[in-house]
């Protein structure tokens, strides 16, 4: 039990990482994009973000949940699962960027 537990933690460790590393990457791109270059994608309708918000929240949660669901895989199984919450979050921080500008 302990084992299981320790590979749930760091697999849950790496994807909280690599999830936080690319939202920050992810902001600093917009944020940089912004005073560079006038317009991005901002000309898009509003529903464009919300329906890629919650595309993003489901990678997120959905990643999370087989993460919790696997927990006896050890951490370089769990790695697509990282990368899938890593890339929900960076959507889920472009598009909330997005919506506030507009």
């Amino acid at each position: 039990m302990s084992k299981i537990r320790s590979l749930l933690a760091r697999s849950l460790t790496l994807a909280f990482v690599m999830a936080s590393a690319c939202g920050y990457y992810a902001y600093t791109i917009q944020a940089t994009a912004n005073n560079h270059v006038s317009g991005c994608s901002y000309l898009d309708p509003i529903t464009v973000d919300i329906v890629a918000f919650l595309a993003g929240m489901f990678l997120i949660i959905e990643a999370f949940i087989d993460i919790i669901k696997h927990k006896d895989s050890l951490v370089r199984k769990q790695i697509t699962r990282c990368i899938r919450m890593s890339f929900g979050t960076s959507i889920v921080v472009i598009h909330v960027m997005q919506f506030i500008h507009k």
